[in-house]
């Protein structure tokens, strides 16, 4: 297995097992930003296409800019906008 970076400009996570087609991979640290920057900014993700438009907008930010120190895993992330669905 190789070294994936993040894809998100001034991140210099390595390691990273999450891959967005179209986007690139993603940290736990960034994904749990995305959470975040969704949150602040009440951004609609009642769909698949939402979720990858916010993502690909939000991974040309500057890291740290929607962090408040909440961690969730992988699992969480994907799942959270899933399970609203139902």
């Amino acid at each position: 297995m190789g070294v994936m970076s993040c894809s998100r400009p001034e991140c210099d996570s390595i390691m990273c097992d999450t891959y967005v087609n179209g986007i690139g991979y993603v940290c736990r640290e960034c994904q749990n930003e995305f959470k975040e920057y969704v949150q602040e900014e009440s951004i609609p993700c009642d769909t698949e296409g939402q979720i990858k438009e916010a993502l690909r907008i939000f991974m040309e930010t500057r890291k740290g800019q929607h962090a408040q120190g909440k961690e969730m895993s992988v699992d969480e992330f994907f799942n959270q906008y899933t399970d609203e669905q139902d």
